[in-house]
């Protein structure tokens, strides 16, 4: 279920979503120990079950929200910066 969780988040159709959406579900789990564990001091269980919980609501929330995913984002991000000074 990995697989499809990463190119779910990452954004349906598109290689640069599945290569986000692997990197975000790869480094999730990183940054989550290094700071709930290392800086806050939580049980690791509990970061682990945290982990489950966000890439669960993410999943939720790019299904209703950005069907999209990453990819959607990151285009719409480059296209506002593009035109950032003179939106016009």
């Amino acid at each position: 279920f990995l697989v499809l969780f990463m190119v779910i988040i990452g954004g349906l159709g598109s290689i640069f979503g599945s290569f986000a959406g692997a990197a975000f579900l790869v480094l999730l789990p990183v940054v989550l120990k290094l700071v709930g564990v290392d800086l806050l001091g939580w049980p690791t269980d509990l970061v682990a079950h945290l982990q489950l919980i966000i890439v669960g609501a993410l999943i939720v929330l790019f299904l209703i929200v950005e069907p999209h995913g990453l990819a959607q984002l990151w285009r719409v991000a480059k296209e506002k910066l593009r035109l950032w000074p003179f939106p016009h």
